[in-house]
């Protein structure tokens, strides 16, 4: 479930990715064209001198076509926690790391998450390895969170939110 995204939008995101400026201007009115520019490049994308963890999330969020409650329903995150996190105001591990897994980012992008929230992760330990294959999941499932919450509890680790556990009623 994503948000229409008007052709404007379309073409402001490849202003904002197209660095290389690759874009060809006869591309402009070819929505196709401009999605597949877009969806090959995702992956360049990456935060600019200006972005905080916040900004950085929005732009992504509005390139992957997410809405706030989309990422709610995949993340197990509530509405308003999320709203709080795009608005720069406070943060926890837990929750960055469910939000990172829904957002399918690829490993430049999560690097670059965790600097800009300012978190460092251990990948030596079982729940960083859980956790760390379940974000190589999130590109292609949407209950990726979900899957990685039960993965957690079935080797003795905390989950990340509630989703898809039995505090979540599913």
């Amino acid at each position: 479930m994503s948000h229409k995204i008007e052709h404007s939008d379309l073409i402001d995101m490849v202003r904002i990715i197209d660095v290389r400026h690759e874009f060809h201007k006869e591309w402009e009115n070819d929505e196709n064209m401009i999605r597949m520019f877009i969806d090959l490049n995702i992956g360049n994308f990456l935060p600019g001198d200006e972005d905080t963890f916040g900004s950085y999330l929005t732009n992504l969020m509005h390139f992957k076509g997410l809405t706030q409650t989309v990422l709610a329903e995949r993340t197990g995150i509530s509405y308003n926690t999320i709203f709080k996190y795009l608005s720069d105001y406070g943060r926890t591990k837990p929750y960055t790391l469910a939000l990172m897994i829904a957002f399918g980012l690829e490993p430049s992008q999560i690097d670059a998450v965790f600097s800009l929230a300012e978190l460092r992760i251990d990948r030596r330990c079982t729940e960083n390895n859980i956790i760390n294959r379940y974000m190589l999941l999130g590109r292609s499932d949407d209950n990726a969170v979900a899957k990685c919450n039960q993965a957690l509890v079935k080797f003795g680790c905390n989950p990340l939110t509630a989703l898809g556990t039995d505090a979540y009623g599913r």
